[in-house]
């Protein structure tokens, strides 16, 4: 019967469609089906398209379910006189009963709803957070290119080597190339004026260190470009920029001592906030001299 229901609250009546009471035989309502049919079909007024398909809609449903709808008929006939047996009293019950499903109904209703509108906010919140991410991994993307345009004279002197040979011996450019090309990709090859002394420049500070750790041999002499402490001090230097960029921290040189100092006495009962203080601090000195260091490299 829960089909009967749910069609006459979507629907309306089925019987009432086609104007019929609900105890009509089948003969009836096929009859009156094609009377109300060929009354109200499109083909004659367009305005009546809308009726025409809900009365056959109401056809169709009764046809396939007139077993169950008189069942449905003689329930309702069978309720209606156990109500007119009833008490005052027990009138009062049924129709109590009858408000506390149908609030009961209209609660379920709601927090159906409710419960809609916290998945929407849901999908929506994870939308704007999946749109926020994005936008953190373009903007990272922007900051790590543009850091490495900006340190890109810097780079070059990191995947640069230097190679010498004896006097007795001779390399070209497309010799050089040969022996080295193996280590990676070559940016640049340049032959010093003595003819004696090249500078191979790689695309990658990986490619650079595997040639000096594989090419020293007794024909050539291969050494990085900078001096190795510095050289390492730079690769550090800039690494830790990188991390920093990924992680999207505050930059330490944007913090002044006086600003610290401000930070440091307004949380000094904190332990754990001082030490985190004192190693901001520390970093920011060890980041201030590394980046003299490199500077005094590329002002040479």
């Amino acid at each position: 019967m829960n089909n009967i229901i749910d069609f006459i609250k979507k629907h309306g009546n089925p019987f009432e469609t086609l104007e019929l009471d609900m105890t009509a035989d089948k003969k009836e309502i096929k009859s009156q089906y094609k009377d109300l049919a060929r009354k109200y079909h499109p083909d004659k007024n367009l305005n009546t398209k809308e009726r025409f398909i809900k009365i056959q809609k109401a056809y169709e449903f009764i046809v396939n379910n007139f077993a169950d709808i008189h069942k449905y008929v003689e329930h309702q006939k069978f309720r209606q006189q156990e109500h007119s047996k009833m008490s005052n009293e027990q009138k009062q019950y049924a129709e109590d009963l009858k408000r506390r499903e149908q609030f009961a109904e209209r609660q379920k209703q709601q927090e159906e709803v409710v419960k809609q509108m916290k998945v929407n906010e849901e999908m929506n919140r994870l939308e704007e957070q999946r749109k926020f991410e994005e936008n953190e991994k373009k903007q990272k993307q922007e900051k790590l290119i543009q850091f490495e345009l900006q340190n890109q004279d810097l780079y070059k002197r990191l995947n640069t080597i230097k190679i010498k040979w004896a006097k007795d011996q001779l390399y070209t450019s497309d010799l050089i190339n040969l022996l080295f090309k193996n280590y990676g990709a070559i940016q640049e090859i340049k032959i010093l004026d003595n003819k004696r002394k090249a500078m191979i420049t790689y695309h990658t500070t990986e490619a650079a260190n595997n040639a000096v750790i594989q090419q020293n041999n007794g024909f050539l002499k291969v050494k990085h470009f900078m001096k190795e402490e510095k050289r390492k001090q730079v690769q550090k230097q800039l690494q830790t920029e990188k991390e920093r960029i990924n992680r999207n921290e505050q930059d330490v040189y944007q913090l002044s001592t006086d600003t610290l100092k401000r930070i440091s006495h307004f949380y000094n009962k904190d332990s754990k906030i001082q030490e985190g203080l004192d190693d901001l601090k520390r970093e920011q000195e060890r980041l201030k001299l590394i980046n003299q260091i490199y500077e005094e490299e590329l002002n040479k």
